[in-house]
């Protein structure tokens, strides 16, 4: 009888095993822990304690667009609009790839539709995902461009941003007021001047 007592139910071993893997520290987080001790940080520290853990999500927030797929944003309805659409003042933020910190700023999606027009919400859903990576501004915006494109097949689309990078305002020129613009043209914005002047005239003024 006192065997029985004593006795672990499976479903207890169960929820302690879960119970342990939610407390362990995953490798992100223990990497992170080493990278301060490293640096001479000490982790017993009360304002430490928790660093780790917090950096560990910081950064795979920052990365969570590696794991989405472009496809299943763009929802898509038929419509007999053939004009320009512009979405703008669109905040975003990435990671730039060479020294992993941020930069951040605004973006201004243009289009005209073929028979195919997207709901608002998901052109902000879309830079937002493919934003969340390690990837340079140049990169960002033609891959947005081109991706629009493949999937939504309009008569052209124009993607335009404006960024400030922690790279050059934390390290080496350390130039805080630096701001670069990028711009991705395709289809009829490539063929027509007055599409892409039509496209700037409707961006606010203060726009990047």
């Amino acid at each position: 009888m006192r065997a029985l007592l004593n006795e672990t139910r499976p479903d207890e071993k169960k929820t302690d095993l879960l119970i342990e893997e939610k407390t362990r520290p995953d490798r992100l987080q223990l990497i992170v822990a080493d990278l301060m001790t490293e640096l001479g940080m000490d982790l017993s520290d009360q304002h430490f304690k928790g660093t780790p853990a917090r950096v560990a999500r910081l950064y795979r927030e920052l990365t969570r667009g590696l794991g989405t797929d472009p496809a299943a944003m763009l929802k898509t309805f038929h419509s007999r609009h053939r004009e320009l659409i512009v979405v703008s003042d669109i905040n975003f933020y990435s990671l730039c790839p060479h020294h992993l910190l941020t930069y951040r700023g605004k973006m201004h999606f243009g289009y005209v539709p073929d028979g195919k027009i997207v709901g608002l919400s998901k052109i902000p859903r879309l830079i937002q995902a493919m934003a969340s990576r390690p990837i340079v501004q140049e990169d960002l915006v033609s891959e947005i461009a081109d991706t629009f494109m493949s999937l939504v097949k309009p008569l052209g689309c124009a993607v335009r941003a404006t960024g400030r990078h922690d790279c050059v305002a934390l390290r080496g020129v350390k130039c805080h007021e630096a701001q670069m613009t990028t711009v991705a043209l395709r289809g009829l914005f490539q063929e027509k001047n007055s599409l892409v002047e039509e496209f700037n005239q409707v961006l606010p003024r203060a726009a990047g």
